[in-house]
C-alpha cells in the first residue's frame, strides 16, 4: 500500500495573519522506495512531514492508502502504519526511560505477550547494529549516532509501512552520517519498509533516494526518480540546490553559485521556462510532464 498525499494545503494563523505554509502538494510514498523531500528552510517540508504521521491537520487536502494488495486482516490504526525518525532523536526519547522501555512503546497496547515484545525489540536493536547491553542504557548515556539507531528501532519495531525520515542525519559527523544512511537501506531491504525523507543534505539524497520532490516556497516546483533528477535537474531552484554542495573531492576546484534573484511573486525572471512546447501563457502554472514520472513547474508565471 502507498501513502497518498493530495492537494495539501496548511495555513497557518498568527495575531491575525495568514502563512500559507503548503500551498497545494500531492505526493506518494510506496513501500520499498525511498521519497526525498529537499529544500531550503521554510520551503514546506517538515510541514508535509507532519501532514503524513499525523502530527498536524491540513486545512485542505487529503490522506490515504491506495493501492493493489492491501489486507483487509490489517486493520492496525494508521499511527502504526507510518512512524517517525525525529531529527533530534534525544529529545525525541525520555530521559527517564531506558532504551529497552523507549523501544517497546509502539508495541505497549498491541496485545502481544511481554516474551514477544522484548524479543521485538532485541531483534530490532540488533538489525539498527547496536549492542544488546544499550537496552538497559539511558538516553543520556548514548552517543549521538546510537540514539538515532534507538529512534530507527523504536520506528521500526511495529512494522509500519512507511517511516518518516526528518533531516535523519542533520546532527551527526560524516562518519556516523554514512553510517546510519547505509543502515537504513539495508533495514529497507530486508523489511520493505518505505521512506519518506526530509531533507536538505543532496549527499544523503543521493546515497538513499529512489524519487525527489523538491520544494519551494510551499510548492513542489519539480519531481522525479532521484538519478534523472540530480543528473539533469530543469527547475533552476533545484540546480542551485545541487550546485551549492561542495565538490566531496579536494583536488576538484568548486565555485560559489550566485544565488538566484526571485521576483515578489516567487517566480525566477531571469531564467527560461523549463517546460518545453507552449508559451507560458498557454501551459499555466502548476507541474507539467517532462518525460517518464517527471514533473517541473513553470518559471516566469
Amino acid at each position: 500500500m502507498d501513502l497518498v498525499l493530495d492537494d495539501i494545503k496548511v495555513d497557518y494563523r498568527r495575531r491575525g495573519a495568514t502563512t500559507h505554509a503548503v500551498r497545494g502538494v500531492s505526493v506518494r510514498v510506496r513501500r520499498g522506495e525511498t521519497l526525498a523531500i529537499v529544500g531550503e528552510s521554510g520551503s514546506g517540508k517538515t510541514t508535509i512531514a507532519k501532514v503524513a504521521a499525523g502530527l498536524r491537520k491540513a486545512t485542505a487536502g487529503t490522506v490515504a492508502w491506495r493501492g493493489e494488495g492491501d489486507d483487509p486482516e490489517d486493520r492496525r490504526p494508521p499511527a502504526r502504519r507510518v512512524q517517525m525518525v525525529f531529527q533530534h532523536p534525544m529529545q525525541s526519547l525520555d530521559p527517564l526511560w531506558k532504551v529497552r522501555r523507549s523501544v517497546a512503546e509502539p508495541l505497549r497496547r498491541s496485545g502481544l505477550p511481554g516474551a514477544e515484545v522484548q524479543a521485538r525489540v532485541s531483534e530490532l536493536i540488533e538489525q539498527v547494529g547496536l549492542a544488546p547491553s544499550v537496552l538497559d542504557d539511558y538516553p543520556r548515556e548514548l552517543s549521538g549516532g546510537q540514539a538515532q539507531r534507538v529512534a530507527i528501532a523504536r520506528a521500526l519495531v511495529c512494522d509500519p509501512e512507511i517511516v518518516i525520515l526528518d533531516e535523519p542525519t542533520a546532527s551527526l559527523d560524516q562518519t556516523v552520517r554514512s553510517r546510519i544512511l547505509a543502515r537504513l537501506s539495508r533495514l529497507q531491504d530486508e523489511t520493505g519498509v518505505g521512506y519518506l525523507m526530509i531533507t536538505h543534505d543532496i549527499s544523503s539524497v543521493r546515497r538513499l533516494a529512489t524519487r525527489i520532490a523538491v520544494m519551494y516556497g510551499g510548492l513542489i516546483v519539480e519531481s522525479g526518480p532521484a538519478e534523472q533528477v540530480l543528473a539533469d535537474a530543469r527547475h533552476p531552484y533545484t540546480r542551485a540546490l545541487i550546485d551549492a554542495v561542495p565538490i566531496a573531492d579536494p583536488r576538484v576546484p568548486w565555485k560559489a553559485v550566485a544565488p538566484l534573484r526571485r521576483g515578489p511573486d516567487g517566480t525566477f525572471p531571469d531564467v527560461a521556462c523549463p517546460v518545453p512546447g507552449s508559451p507560458c501563457a498557454r501551459h499555466g502554472t502548476g507541474l507539467h510532464p517532462i518525460g517518464p514520472d517527471r514533473l517541473v513547474a513553470c518559471t516566469v508565471r
